[in-house]
């Protein structure tokens, strides 16, 4: 190759790079059928998720009030349900006894083991829940009447606030005897209230 060669190859190089990038340019303009093909996909795929969307939280609702709700509701229960023979419980001294209960739950029932403090003054009985109205720890008796280990509450034989922070006496439980058997309609109540509320 001579030096003309050279030199017009030189001059003509420029000319060809200049050529391919303007049509490497023009061929990555898009049509106007192109965009609305890509305006369409954006669409759909937005449509999509928010369909998505919308099927997951209906389902997450649904789920969360069969599954979840149920169980954060409170059970009232209104059965009457055996507690023990009348002669079982002694005189002036309190007496807890175990009841087992039939409870709603939302998605079935079940049966659960409840405790309850039984006093006897002749042909006068009381009955409570062993449930302290403070924040739901479980009541035991002592020699003053009734306490609660976890926050210092006390009450009389009789069920009267004595002391601490529960905000009102110990819950007393509708009760009869029939045939010498003592039934109790087992309830549960609001904590923390000064009234004494049934839970629904």
């Amino acid at each position: 190759m001579n030096r003309k060669a050279v030199h017009v190859a030189s001059e003509i190089a420029p000319f060809h790079v200049g050529e391919e990038f303007k049509w490497q340019s023009e061929s990555e303009k898009k049509s106007p059928e192109q965009i609305v093909s890509n305006g369409r996909r954006s669409l759909l795929a937005m449509l999509s998720g928010l369909i998505g969307v919308g099927i997951t939280s209906f389902l997450g609702v649904t789920l969360g009030r069969y599954s979840i709700a149920p169980a954060l509701a409170a059970v009232n229960v209104s059965d009457w349900v055996d507690v023990g023979t009348l002669d079982a419980i002694p005189e002036d001294k309190p007496k807890n006894l175990k009841v087992l209960v039939s409870q709603n739950a939302g998605w079935g029932n079940f049966t659960s083991g409840q405790s309850v403090w039984v006093t006897r003054k002749g042909e006068q009985l009381a009955v409570f829940t062993s449930v302290c109205p403070h924040l739901g720890c479980t009541i035991n008796a002592n020699s003053n009447g009734f306490a609660c280990a976890c926050h210092n509450s006390a009450w009389s034989r009789d069920g009267e606030h004595s002391g601490g922070p529960a905000p009102r006496g110990m819950d007393r439980l509708e009760h009869k005897v029939e045939d010498g058997i003592l039934k109790v309609k087992y309830q549960t109540f609001r904590q923390g209230l000064a009234e004494k509320v049934i839970t629904s």
